[in-house]
């Protein structure tokens, strides 16, 4: 069940409603350290420390050449793959300058052993002074961090400067100046099927390259977080096939301009084969990262409902409408004092509609505790619109 990021977990009693066939994946279960990735089935062997994620690399399936009887000779090659190998080795060759390691050291949870224990994640320089964005769990109950540079030129010690565990975004910093950094592409433009690159340190082996291709768009990822029994819900998750592993969480996907356009977070292992990988949409992860450096924490916006995100297909069968069905509402919240009940289906706000691309989550992102707005809702067959003081999260 979808929430906002700024609200308690739904409850785990399904919504009265008859049941919305909202399919999601299967929830995979994040370990604990920087080097744990989200695992569906299988949690992946232990590196002791924070857990971390990774994402993307295409399934690469080698064909040998076969001669052809009769003289003819092999077909000539492909010049789509010269310009694909090409955009991936000036990516690999400049914006893999800007990607870090991140090692973190932890307490050990065990009270009487009191032992220290370690993990890798990744990263990526966003300002040239210093500013490194990651992901929340690869830094997330660090006493220590180290970061570095590529080929292990330069090693510095980090601070953290702002964490969304909601989001799984955190920013950290290093003393440095005149450091190469990433700029950011346009999520929003992204298209299935165009090349995705991943960056990182998967299992420790520094600045690796994969690459693969945007598998699907609009994600539902829920994840279980072991050390708060909390469950983080990312609506707005980019699939991608670039192969990942862990201690690549936190680092970019990027695209073939060297833009970053996600924040590799998590993998849903396979039975057997390649799992899937996913990562942070690149926009919002921008926005929040934005919102930590410039003032250390996210300034989040609290209507205080619970809902699931329904898609054509979901809506049309339950005779309902594309958008958020309000399953669970917080006492005293402003969709409270506003009137907005569960089972409502909430389509805009403010004009803005509501749908996979445009998550009721991502929508309220853009206003300030504090602001009016007009929320349309749809309930008995009927459109009408609340007027909502949003608060702060509580």
């Amino acid at each position: 069940m979808a929430s906002e990021p700024q609200f308690l977990p739904p409850p785990s009693e399904p919504a009265p409603l008859s049941p919305v066939p909202v399919v999601k994946p299967a929830t995979p279960r994040r370990r604990m350290g920087m080097l744990g990735i989200v695992v569906i089935s299988a949690l992946v062997g232990a590196l002791a420390g924070t857990a971390a994620t990774i994402l993307v690399a295409p399934r690469l399936i080698k064909v040998a050449p076969t001669g052809v009887a009769g003289g003819i000779g092999p077909l000539a090659p492909i010049t789509n793959n010269v310009t694909e190998e090409s955009a991936v080795i000036s990516v690999a060759d400049q914006d893999g300058k800007a990607v870090v390691e991140i090692k973190t050291t932890i307490s050990s949870p065990d009270m009487i052993l009191q032992t220290a224990q370690h993990g890798i994640g990744s990263g990526f320089i966003v300002r040239s002074d210093g500013y490194i964005v990651t992901n929340n769990h690869v830094v997330e109950n660090a006493l220590q961090l180290q970061v570095i540079l590529r080929d292990g030129a330069k090693k510095f010690d980090a601070r953290v400067i702002g964490t969304s565990p909601e989001d799984d975004v955190a920013v950290i910093k290093v003393d440095a100046q005149n450091l190469p950094a990433l700029s950011w592409g346009d999520s929003n433009a992204l298209k299935v099927g165009q090349l995705a690159i991943a960056i990182g340190s998967p299992l420790g082996q520094q600045n690796s390259v994969t690459k693969g291709v945007i598998s699907a768009l609009h994600r539902f990822i829920s994840i279980p977080n072991p050390s708060t029994g909390q469950v983080e819900n990312i609506l707005n998750a980019i699939q991608t096939d670039a192969q990942i592993n862990p201690g690549n969480s936190g680092g970019p996907l990027l695209n073939s301009s060297g833009q970053v356009i996600g924040v590799n977070f998590a993998i849903e292992q396979a039975y057997a084969g390649p799992g899937l990988g996913f990562a942070l949409d690149g926009n919002a992860a921008r926005d929040i990262a934005n919102q930590l450096i410039q003032t250390g924490h996210v300034n989040r916006p609290f209507l205080g409902v619970t809902y699931n995100q329904l898609d054509e297909t979901a809506a049309a069968a339950n005779g309902l409408v594309v958008g958020a069905l309000v399953t669970g509402i917080t006492p005293g919240s402003p969709a409270d004092r506003a009137g907005i009940k569960v089972h409502d289906v909430i389509t805009k706000v403010n004009d803005q509609t509501i749908d996979d691309t445009h998550p009721l989550k991502d929508l309220l992102r853009q206003y300030a505790p504090g602001t009016k707005v007009s929320v349309t809702i749809y309930r008995g067959g009927k459109n009408q619109t609340l007027q909502v003081t949003l608060g702060t999260h509580p």
